[in-house]
């Protein structure tokens, strides 16, 4: 397998876009990040600046699955290969990056749900994963998110909690925020 180079671009390939649909393998938060910032248009180097110095080596692990592949360049060299490698970027513009788009959608707010579940809980996240993959029915995936922003507050703390809460009061259809709201009402009353 070749070594990757900070100027590669690369891309998800068949495989990477079925692991992104699915999760079937089992990638960490930060190779699923990189995984999903892979489309084509940004250099190793920029996904550096993103993810920073680790991502050389987890996007090499992505290429040797198959998940990634380098877009062959056509003609010359990028303009981008002479520019340093950029610094880090803060967590607040990589939520922003990898954030999901602003539409209202059950799905998608699940979806970031279980991402977020995964991110914060790492491998101990099974039950609560598990618990979202059974609620698909408002009055199953209102509590089941309920509880999963319960174990982010304890495990994560109250400004992280407060930030997913947030972001799934934008995510959710219109119609559901008054009842998510509600239960968010209930569980600070019981606990």
């Amino acid at each position: 397998m070749q070594q990757l180079s900070l100027d590669d671009i690369l891309r998800k390939t068949a495989a990477g876009r079925s692991e992104q649909q699915q999760r079937s393998q089992m990638l960490g938060a930060r190779q699923r990040h990189i995984l999903i910032l892979c489309d084509g248009r940004r250099a190793l180097r920029e996904l550096c600046g993103l993810m920073g110095a680790s991502t050389v080596q987890l996007a090499q692990e992505l290429h040797a699955a198959g998940l990634v592949e380098v877009v062959p360049l056509q003609g010359a060299v990028p303009a981008r290969a002479t520019a340093p490698l950029p610094a880090a970027v803060p967590a607040s513009q990589l939520v922003q990056a990898v954030a999901p788009p602003p539409r209202r959608s059950i799905a998608l707010s699940r979806m970031y749900m279980f991402d977020v579940v995964e991110r914060v809980l790492g491998p101990q996240s099974a039950p609560a994963r598990a618990r979202l993959r059974g609620a698909d029915q408002p009055e199953t995936l209102l509590p089941a998110l309920q509880d999963c922003l319960s174990l982010i507050e304890e495990l994560a703390g109250s400004a992280q909690a407060d930030k997913v809460r947030d972001q799934l009061r934008t995510m959710l259809p219109e119609d559901w925020v008054r009842d998510f709201e509600h239960g968010d009402r209930q569980l600070q009353v019981t606990t």
